[in-house]
């Protein structure tokens, strides 16, 4: 439910995993881009995970197939729920799961000094994929239990809700960072270089590559023209203005979304309409916020 990030910036030419691994070369994320269940929660266990992963032969992109695969189960878990409780305690849990692993990925990435474009390609549309799978069950599951098809209208509007807010959260996110890092940027975000990486991966013969990198290539373009950020020639006084709208944007996060689902989810246990009530949130709530943020870059889109 989030354009793909990547795993770590692009190595600066001749830099080498050792030297990458010795320390810091380039700026980091500031910390208000984090959002706070990933920073306080999720990203706190996954790192206890990679301890372990890292010892083992399994890959980044395995880790992330894992995470999909937890959190699409965890969607026919919640649809399964419709018929006996103990089944949407199960599919709160796979997706707590799936967010868990979806956080090691980059980690474990990191650990071993690699970076991978198809990866976070691949990351973004494994979040896509859950967020739907659980989107699609909890609509489900509110259908069968009310007996009304009205609640697939719900259901959709939250699920196109969601996906619209974290997509444009990750955009935000990725051009604040380049703005309060002096130049920091995401390797994929040059859609040039994504381009250039489709067609070796064509040449190559790795045509599983090079649909992902389309994919990514087009949906990148499209995303760049909803939100147009212009660069700033004072990083720091940026970021002093604008940190706190920038912590404002988490909360629109895939991790966020992702811990209401799985703790509603979990309390339709006591109360089916739980489940209701995400989609509700994400369709107000949620919406309101982003329509603020939106007019706020509009009527800043200057500075």
């Amino acid at each position: 439910m989030t354009s793909p990030t990547s795993r770590m910036p692009a190595p600066a030419s001749g830099e080498t995993p050792a030297a990458r691994s010795a320390g810091p070369t380039r700026p980091t994320k500031p910390r208000e881009v984090e959002e706070l269940i990933d920073e306080y929660l999720h990203r706190p266990l996954a790192r206890v995970l990679v301890r372990v992963l890292v010892r083992t032969p399994i890959t980044p992109n395995q880790v992330t197939l894992i995470s999909g695969l937890l959190g699409v189960t965890s969607g026919v878990g919640i649809a399964l729920g419709a018929h006996e409780p103990s089944w949407r305690l199960l599919g709160a849990m796979l997706l707590f799961l799936s967010v868990v692993f979806d956080c090691c990925d980059g980690q474990l990435a990191r650990a071993r000094g690699i970076s991978s474009t198809t990866g976070a390609i691949l990351d973004g549309i494994s979040d896509y994929a859950v967020g739907v799978s659980v989107g699609v069950g909890a609509s489900y599951f509110l259908v069968t239990v009310s007996g009304s098809p009205w609640y697939w209208l719900l259901g959709l509007g939250g699920i196109a809700s969601s996906a619209a807010q974290a997509a444009l959260f990750d955009h935000a996110k990725t051009r604040y960072i380049a703005r309060v890092s002096g130049g920091y940027s995401e390797r994929e975000e040059d859609v040039g270089r994504v381009a250039d990486d489709r067609r070796r991966a064509i040449d190559a013969g790795r045509y599983l590559d090079a649909f992902l990198l389309w994919v990514y290539e087009h949906y990148s373009r499209a995303q760049h023209a909803t939100l147009r950020i212009p660069p700033v020639s004072d990083p720091i006084a940026y970021r002093a203005a604008h940190a706190r709208r920038m912590r404002l944007w988490t909360f629109l996060g895939i991790g966020t979304h992702f811990a209401l689902a799985y703790l509603l989810m979990a309390a339709t246990y006591w109360s089916v309409w739980a489940a209701a009530a995400y989609f509700i949130i994400c369709l107000t709530l949620l919406n309101a916020l982003l329509l603020v943020l939106m007019s706020i870059e509009a009527s800043r889109g200057s500075e």
